[in-house]
């Protein structure tokens, strides 16, 4: 399970909460034990309401985040249809590029081989379609939809 640990790439951002409807209750029980110099017995109580807090974890797959900025990049290509050939190359390393991202991902078990088809089904579209040196507006929208769908 350590090993595993080490493979993670990602971040995990941690959101702590008071609960609102018990914590002013809290404190307000509190006061009196103060005004009687009860203090070890108000910073007990103190400490248990502070156990009552609620973490909310939210964790972002790096590679999914890597593979959105590299279409983030493509887009600005892929609605240019005058791209010049060092720019199709651009645009083709780009999308390469996301891809491995989105494999990375899937490897490093951020989803199920299932919800990422769909994935690379749009990317092998968009790459069809630019071929040549073609391009148009909203051609990434629906790869960026199904990412923010599934992450």
């Amino acid at each position: 399970r350590h090993v595993l640990a080490l493979l993670a790439s990602e971040i995990v951002i941690t959101v702590t909460n008071i609960p609102l409807a018990s914590y002013p209750a809290v404190v307000k029980s509190v006061v009196p034990l103060i005004d009687q110099g009860k203090i070890e017995e108000a910073k007990a109580a103190l400490q248990a309401a502070l156990s009552t807090l609620v973490e909310e974890r939210s964790v972002l797959p790096l590679p999914v985040l890597r593979a959105k900025l590299l279409l983030q990049r493509a887009e600005t290509l892929v609605e240019d249809g005058q791209r010049s050939e060092a720019s199709n190359e651009r645009l083709e390393t780009l999308l390469n590029e996301a891809r491995q991202q989105l494999e990375m991902a899937e490897l490093l078990g951020y989803g199920k081989k299932k919800d990422f088809e769909p994935l690379y089904a749009e990317v092998k579209k968009v790459k069809q379609k630019t071929a040549g040196g073609g391009g148009g507006k909203g051609w990434l929208d629906e790869i960026k939809a199904k990412l923010s769908k599934l992450f």
